[in-house]
């Protein structure tokens, strides 16, 4: 018993170890891309022209029109400075989600590995990484094709940091556009009614903070709500209807994906995304979808911040190939992680669902007659008799002589 334990959390240090340092080494990737952006576009000479520039307008996707655009006279590299404190205040939010990442992560080998994901930043790098490996598979390995996609060439040396501009700006607004208003507007008039015993019961005070909470933090407005939460009840805390809109938000999220350049093989990775966004965006709050997206947009394409230092800071090439490694061996990791827990719960659940058999005794051997000898004849025969086989003498004569 003791050397199977000792196995356990051999396998155990040897999983979560890797994992532990995989995600913060590419949570540190993250933060440092943040000013890596910041300089490229204030501080090198075609990214300080087009921070100069004036926005004659501002496209504001949704779902009801994913081509809104709004007039616009601000400035880009103003808008750019406002995304990047929008973001550093989501990765602060994601820090302390739940649990901070600090906790979890001093925590990891005294608790079962899936507490590490009770924190949001932690599992970003995790839940990503699957996703591009996910990715991976569909377009280079299933050879899916997505098309060139809208940034082209161009030899106007300022294309490229107007791309980066673009990259940055799209997570933040086609998140609160397609994720955020849709199913925070569902969330509040459900919520509403599926909790309507303690919505009665709450002050005005009570009203107007839930009612804030549900498209921030929709979790916690559940549990204020006393509706079944997804942090207790894992997949079961979401409910048929939560279900229905995220996969008709996901469905329009990828359909506006194709055409500009796109193709239909797209729409299946964009519907993909738009599930997993969806379902941390239940989870976790309101920073987890603009974050995932964050990623894939700013932090890993070939025209976000580390792509495009790539042409003007070449040095960090290894830093760059360590990002990539790295965010493939989580995705390994996570997959990996992901089956196995998926097969223990399996497995538990077969074992309750199958009652127990009755321990099955052998049946009892009759017992064996004791043998007693004949007065008369002095035959054997059993004590159970009543007359000797033999002679015919009655046992009662015989213990009578006796």
């Amino acid at each position: 018993m003791v050397a199977q334990y000792e196995v356990k959390i051999f396998f155990k240090i040897l999983f979560t170890v890797p994992l532990v340092i995989a995600v913060v080494f590419l949570v540190f990737s993250y933060f440092l891309s943040l000013p890596l952006g910041l300089v490229l576009f204030f501080f090198t000479p075609p990214g300080s022209d087009v921070s100069r520039l004036y926005l004659s307008r501002l496209h504001l996707p949704q779902l009801i029109n994913p081509d809104f655009y709004i007039p616009s006279t601000i400035n880009a590299g103003l808008v750019f400075l406002f995304l990047l404190g929008v973001y550093t205040l989501c990765f602060a939010a994601a820090w302390m989600t739940r649990e901070s990442l600090h906790s979890v992560i001093k925590k990891g080998l005294s608790r079962p590995v899936r507490q590490l994901f009770n924190n949001n930043l932690f599992a970003m790098p995790t839940i990503a990484s699957m996703l591009f490996i996910t990715f991976i598979i569909i377009h280079v390995i299933l050879d899916v094709p997505t098309g060139p996609g809208p940034f082209e060439p161009s030899e106007d040396p300022l294309q490229p940091f107007k791309d980066f501009f673009a990259v940055t700006y799209s997570p933040l607004v086609e998140e609160i556009g397609f994720r955020v208003i849709p199913i925070g507007i569902f969330l509040i008039a459900y919520l509403f009614v599926v909790g309507i015993e303690r919505v009665a019961t709450f002050s005005g005070g009570e009203l107007l903070k839930v009612l804030f909470l549900i498209p921030f933090y929709p979790d916690k407005a559940k549990e204020l709500l006393g509706v079944r939460t997804v942090r207790e009840f894992g997949i079961r805390g979401i409910s048929l209807p939560e279900w229905i809109v995220i996969v008709f938000t996901s469905v329009v999220f990828g359909l506006v994906h194709i055409g500009g350049g796109w193709e239909t093989g797209k729409s299946i990775s964009t519907f993909i995304d738009g599930l997993a966004f969806g379902l941390v965006y239940l989870l976790y709050g309101v920073q987890a979808p603009i974050l995932l997206h964050w990623f894939f947009n700013y932090y890993i394409s070939g025209y976000g911040a580390y792509g495009l230092a790539l042409d003007f800071y070449p040095t960090i090439s290894p830093i760059f190939l360590l990002i990539f490694l790295g965010t493939l061996i989580l995705g390994v990791l996570g997959w990996t992680m992901f089956t196995a827990l998926l097969g223990a719960r399996l497995y538990r659940r077969r074992k309750r669902a199958v009652p127990p058999q009755p321990l099955r005794l052998p049946p009892p051997k009759p017992s064996q007659p004791i043998a007693r000898s004949c007065l008369r004849c002095g035959q054997l025969f059993s004590e159970d008799a009543k007359f000797c086989p033999y002679c015919g003498k009655s046992i009662g004569e015989e213990k009578e002589e006796s």
